[in-house]
């Protein structure tokens, strides 16, 4: 039986040594407040955390001020839309526990505003989310068809 000698064991080894190193100093940065550049994209938007099922960056930016009912920019890797409401993303991304989040946060919908969801989340054939919608229904929202 052949023995292994140091220089192919130490060699074998700096793959791991390097994963190990590049994973501490990323660990590093981020226990002081850094994050690599490869990760910064600066700021979500709110809709941006609802579409990334984010509830967490959701409920800090709903607590900062951030209008649940307001339309945001998104950016062009998150969705088909540049622009969005919060729960417009939540439906489009297939959220329905951001759907619920952000109607106990104050989003409203009005008998338009949750057709349009609802036919949305119909259109994306996502039963989770169609009843997520459902369930903020307004009285005087008809059920009409969805098709256009």
């Amino acid at each position: 039986m052949g023995r292994l000698t140091t220089l192919p064991a130490v060699c074998a080894a700096i793959p791991a040594l390097v994963a190990v190193g590049f994973c501490a100093a990323v660990f590093g940065a981020a226990v002081f407040g850094s994050t690599p550049t490869f990760w910064q994209g600066g700021p979500l938007t709110l809709a941006e955390a609802a579409a990334l099922r984010d509830q967490g960056e959701v409920a800090r930016l709903i607590e900062a001020g951030a209008d649940p009912n307001g339309e945001y920019a998104l950016r062009p890797d998150i969705l088909a839309v540049n622009r969005a409401t919060p729960l417009e993303a939540a439906v489009a991304a297939r959220r329905p526990e951001i759907v619920n989040l952000l109607m106990r946060e104050g989003a409203t919908v009005d008998g338009p505003a949750w057709r349009h969801l609802h036919c949305v989340a119909i259109d994306i054939g996502a039963a989770d989310v169609i009843q997520a919608v459902d369930a903020y229904r307004p009285e005087t929202a008809s059920a009409g068809s969805c098709t256009q």
